[in-house]
């Protein structure tokens, strides 16, 4: 056996559920579906509810605490109630669990934590063919089928495990999750592009090869897992805001749909390296998730300026609050940059499970390569006596600013207000107006 066959071996065992794991999601889900199930009755609602997501098609992960249920609406039923699915099963959750979450989305839906897992659930129309969808989320268990039928049909090739590898990889790589903030891949997308080659060795050869290839020709790369467009290009077919990512991943489902529609450029271009560097350098490592750290970033910061903030978000929908960290992180980025400091390292973290604290962090050189270059100022022609006079009063009644003259022009050289980031950071953190609603308050602190 190859050494890379025999190291992914080993990672699909360690991300493969126990039986004791399956034995105990199984229970949990049935107990917690009885309770809902006679809750809707009372409540005199016609629907069902589904374990979805993951869980229906056994490509979950090991250690996983999150269930998705779908509340499957009778379509003949609650077509023309569409827009108030929510509101119905609200009524049975007050009955069933009077402890739970109501989270803003296409349609509103709920969260409950039941024994040590999170049930999310979901209100959908129960439709036959994608046709007939409603909403955004209606055709989430024709993705199921369609999973579950190509896991079916290719047994042998445990494409599972080929799947739980796709995941774990992505996760590991901070590439997971279709929300508006991380703009990555979705569990959905990592299994059709995982179908589509077979493999996630073949998936990762094709991302750190072709993919690459085709992304720095500025063309994109086009999967369609369902052949529908063998005759026609999916480019000209599809809706001009479906097409704006570097990969346009079809819907086998729902083939006027790009499953990677939200996929950031930077994420995907952080997966291509990230496979290009396990094809170059097999390891475990690449499918475990660092944990960040005051410690471990204070250590890939050594001998630089590092500024950490602590930002509490906002309260409400993890999307928006997501969102609104997302902005924040880059405003301090851009201030940073415009006030001349040259960074060495950034970046952010925040989970989301958690709802804690978000983390960003800002790294500068040290010394005279870190400090802030002056803002030079361009001036008036010295030909232009008027306006170049007006030039000079200006700039030499203000502290810190140097006048010059080049190539018959005036300039001005104007000294930075912060001659450190943690200064900068800490006037923007306690009074910059566009940061004040974009979390609920912030900490700063600096080390070295």
């Amino acid at each position: 056996m190859k050494a890379v066959e025999k190291l992914l071996e080993e990672v699909k065992k360690g991300k493969r559920p126990t039986a004791a794991e399956n034995s105990a999601v199984a229970r949990i889900a049935a107990e917690f579906m009885t309770r809902l199930d006679r809750a809707l009755k009372a409540a005199k609602v016609r629907a069902k509810p589904v374990v979805g997501g993951s869980g229906a098609k056994g490509t979950w992960l090991r250690g996983m605490h999150d269930i998705d249920v779908f509340v499957c609406f009778d379509y003949d039923r609650y077509k023309k109630k569409s827009n108030e699915l929510s509101e119905f099963l609200a009524k049975a959750m007050k009955k069933a669990f009077p402890k739970h979450e109501r989270l803003h989305g296409s349609r509103d839906y709920f969260r409950v934590r039941y024994g040590s897992y999170n049930f999310e659930l979901v209100p959908i129309l129960k439709i036959k063919k994608a046709a007939q969808a409603m909403n955004i989320t209606d055709a989430s268990l024709l993705h199921s089928d369609w999973v579950n039928g190509q896991l079916r049909r290719n047994k042998k090739a445990g494409l599972d495990d080929e799947i739980r590898l796709a995941k774990s990889f992505s996760i590991a790589q901070r590439v997971y999750g279709a929300e508006s903030y991380v703009r990555g891949f979705s569990g959905y997308a990592c299994e059709v592009l995982t179908i589509y080659y077979g493999s996630f060795i073949k998936l990762i050869t094709a991302a750190a090869t072709k993919w690459r290839k085709d992304t720095a020709a500025g063309k994109k790369v086009v999967i369609d897992a369902g052949n529908h467009y063998r005759r026609k290009d999916p480019l000209r077919e599809l809706n001009e805001a479906k097409v704006q990512s570097e990969l346009v991943v079809i819907d086998p489902v729902q083939p006027d749909r790009n499953a990677t529609a939200a996929l950031g450029n930077e994420i995907l271009q952080r997966f291509i390296s990230a496979a290009a560097g396990f094809i170059k350098n097999q390891s475990g490592k690449f499918f475990e998730k660092e944990e960040v750290t005051v410690e471990k970033l204070r250590h890939k910061a050594k001998g630089k300026r590092l500024v950490l903030v602590e930002a509490v978000p906002v309260r409400g929908k993890e999307d928006v609050a997501g969102a609104k960290l997302v902005k924040a992180y880059q405003h301090i980025l851009q201030q940073l940059e415009k006030n001349g400091f040259d960074l060495a390292m950034s970046g952010w973290e925040w989970d989301k499970h958690k709802q804690g604290i978000a983390l960003m962090w800002y790294a500068t050189e040290k010394g005279e390569k870190g400090e802030p270059k002056a803002e030079i100022r361009e001036g008036p022609p010295l030909s232009n006596t008027q306006h170049a006079e007006k030039f000079r009063d200006e700039h030499s009644t203000k502290a810190g600013r140097e006048l010059f003259e080049k190539s018959g022009r005036l300039y001005a050289r104007i000294g930075r207000k912060y001659k450190q980031p943690q200064q900068l950071i800490s006037a923007l953190a306690a009074g910059d107006a566009y940061l004040k609603d974009k979390a609920r308050s912030y900490t700063v602190k600096s080390f070295g």
